[in-house]
């Protein structure tokens, strides 16, 4: 099949492909509204004139100019929907605003030291008037009764200032503040609770509200009936989409293990459902009235389903699409999977444009599309008659057309790669399904004592034998290949070369080897120029919450001076992100002393943690001084007349602006300091 005709069997993929292209073109690059408009109209009179001009619609030669409307028609309508949501989420006079209330908008989360919610704000306090307002703030209070009491839903009053949410500024950080504003959050605060204030308590009966009390009750269950520890905590997450339920050391395990998405209650558990449940309603397909009840009874299965796991959205996206593959059935359309997944998406993307850049949305849709053609494929390659093996072949071939989908992703993302992802799936996938539906039972029967009790007895074994086999896998040599990063260009072009190669090989097209060729060197030469540019010698002053970390890096070594050992969680998110692009393959960690000095290639480095050095420190004639807990605060005068580059790390308290004849580099201001230290 030509591109061509698979483009007339898959139409809305005409329509997502513009689509996709004017949201991230918006969220990229200035595009005027003015522009965008323009083309909306535009394109929508010259598909009204095709419409009126038969000749033209019907006109082969004029074809392609219809296409061009379609496909302006759809970047316009994609760039605007950015745009619509972009301005939705602002405040205005943000800085003016003393006070504000609103209604929490999801369950409030308990953190060690607050309660975090997402309030979504009504009106806003400006020169002691109320102003209607409406945007989405990240607020944290601090905890005490009252604060762990609230749910969602809940109005209050907060007695607070406003401030844009905004990131550490260290080197190749997760960007939070883009990732909330893709969730409509621009802004956030903290309050003590003198200043806020409990309006009215949500009487209000909505889905939301009790999706998440059913699966609170449903919980509840689990516990009552006996179930505890790893399989609680399993099933919990499995079943009804509590990961909150899941200890670090069991997603690390599984993590390890290449079968964490079997924790994230997704497209796989939603696709158990639909299929188990197809299955057992296919003797209504005969008659026009069976597949109505058939395909009415799927969707309030897979919508049930999605509703006890908490509406979560990954489980939301997944049913989505299910319930178009219902609909098909009812109206007896086969179509095809391409297209009723084309036209799940070009619907949340309407809804929601920012859920383009959901890492769960780039998954879900990556893995299926990548199932769906390559599966087959590969199955074709061996013909076996054993139904075990070839049940075995099958799931193999499942799990390495998902990984061919999804792994540059994975890298890009997660820096990491399960090496035996086919032996975890062999696993979890096939018990899956028996865990949902035996699960089930359980809820279903909890009431009669011993029954219940026979099936949590089973179930608790029978999870921990699953996790013990897990546990087995991702201890295997080599079992993860971790600390590894592809650049933004490396994943297109990964991408790039899985499709030309795929064209190559299937459609036998000659061209096709060359284009794989031209991409492999490119992959190649950016692969040497970013190790040749990493050779170089550099420090790094991070902006570490309370706390002293310094980098100094040479090639493809790096050593990490620290005033307290950090943990592995502090490595990933604030070490490893900088090394990582960097090409550093080796890290050596040092704990600093109250005063200590460096040297590297001919620089002297002073890192000053108390003023028992202050009548000496100008005879130091040091490159560099890094200022920690809150040394020579009070030497204001000295810090005048200091030599060498002045750095005030995040250990010490906020700098005041001003007071000095020199410019000092404060972290928790400007970011991280970096500075290149001569070199190669």
């Amino acid at each position: 099949m030509y591109f061509r005709e698979f483009l007339h069997t898959v139409p809305f993929l005409r329509l997502l492909i513009p689509l996709i292209f004017g949201i991230a073109c918006a969220e990229y690059f200035i595009v005027e509204n003015a522009l965008i408009y323009i083309s909306i109209l535009i394109s929508i009179l010259g598909l009204f004139v095709f419409q009126l001009a038969p000749f033209l619609r019907k006109s082969y030669s004029f074809s392609f100019i219809y296409g061009i409307f379609i496909f302006i028609l759809c970047f316009s309508v994609g760039s605007a929907r950015i745009k619509q949501s972009n301005a939705s989420m602002q405040l205005h006079s943000v800085n003016s605003i003393t006070a504000f209330k609103g209604k929490i908008k999801i369950q409030p989360d308990e953190k060690p030291k607050s309660i975090a919610c997402i309030l979504h704000v009504e009106a806003t306090k400006i020169s002691d008037r109320w102003k209607s307002a409406n945007a989405n703030v990240l607020l944290y209070i601090a905890k005490d009764s009252l604060a762990k009491s609230l749910s969602q839903g809940d109005e209050i009053v907060v007695s607070t200032t406003l401030s844009r949410v905004s990131n550490h500024g260290n080197p190749n950080e997760f960007n939070y503040a883009r990732y909330l504003q893709r969730k409509s959050i621009l802004y956030s605060t903290y309050v003590n609770n003198r200043s806020w204030k409990l309006i009215a308590r949500n009487e209000a009966v909505n889905l939301k509200s009790i999706a998440i009390g059913w699966r609170q009750k449903l919980l509840r269950i689990y516990k009552r009936v006996g179930l505890e520890n790893e399989p609680y905590e399993i099933l919990a997450a499995l079943t009804l989409g509590a990961r909150d339920e899941v200890s670090e050391d069991v997603r690390t395990v599984w993590s390890a293990a290449g079968a964490t998405h079997v924790l994230a209650v997704s497209g796989l558990h939603v696709g158990i459902i639909f299929a188990v449940m197809q299955f057992l309603l296919s003797f209504l397909a005969g008659s026009k009235v069976g597949r109505f009840v058939r395909g009415f009874l799927l969707i309030v299965s897979l919508w049930g389903y999605a509703l006890l796991t908490g509406l979560s959205p990954s489980v939301m996206r997944a049913a989505s699409m299910f319930s178009i593959l219902a609909i098909a059935l009812i109206i007896n359309r086969k179509g095809t999977i391409y297209n009723s997944l084309a036209i799940s998406a070009c619907a949340l993307l309407l809804y929601d444009p920012f859920v383009l850049f959901d890492v769960g949305f780039q998954f879900s849709y990556l893995a299926v599309v990548s199932i769906v053609f390559f599966q087959p494929k590969l199955d074709k390659l061996l013909q076996i008659r054993s139904f075990v093996l070839r049940w075995s072949w099958k799931l193999f071939t499942v799990s390495l057309a998902a990984q061919i989908g999804t792994f540059p992703l994975a890298i890009f993302y997660f820096h990491q790669f399960p090496s035996y992802f086919f032996l975890s799936n062999f696993v979890v996938i096939p018990f899956a399904g028996l865990l949902i539906y035996a699960s089930a039972l359980l809820l279903i029967f909890s009431e009669l004592d011993g029954l219940a009790k026979v099936l949590s007895f089973l179930l608790q074994h029978f999870v921990e034998f699953i996790h013990w086999l897990i546990y087995q896998i991702q201890n295997l040599p080599g079992a993860l290949i971790e600390q590894i990063s592809f650049s933004p260009i490396q994943v297109v072009l990964i991408y790039t070369l899985i499709t030309t190669l795929t064209i190559a090989l299937i459609w036998k097209r000659k061209y096709a080897i060359f284009v794989s060729l031209i991409i492999l060197i490119s992959f190649k030469i950016l692969s040497l120029t970013n190790l040749y540019s990493n050779e170089n010698q550099e420090m790094v002053v991070f902006n570490a919450n309370k706390q002293t970390v310094i980098c100094i890096r040479e090639g493809n070594f790096a050593l990490v001076l620290s005033d307290t050992i950090l943990n592995e969680k502090q490595k990933q998110y604030l070490v490893y992100p900088y090394g990582m692009p960097k090409g550093v393959k080796q890290y050596q960690y040092d704990i600093l002393k109250k005063n200590d000095l460096r040297f590297f290639n001919d620089k002297l480095i002073a890192i000053i943690g108390d003023d028992i050095l202050k009548d000496q420190i100008q005879e130091l004639n040091a490159d560099y001084i890094i200022l920690r807990n809150n040394a020579l605060r009070k030497s204001q005068e000295l810090l005048k007349v200091m030599q060498g580059e002045i750095i005030h790390d995040a250990s010490n308290y906020r700098a005041k602006s001003g007071g000095f004849n020199k410019n000092i580099w404060d972290t928790r201001k400007l970011g991280a300091y970096c500075v290149d230290l001569g070199g190669n």
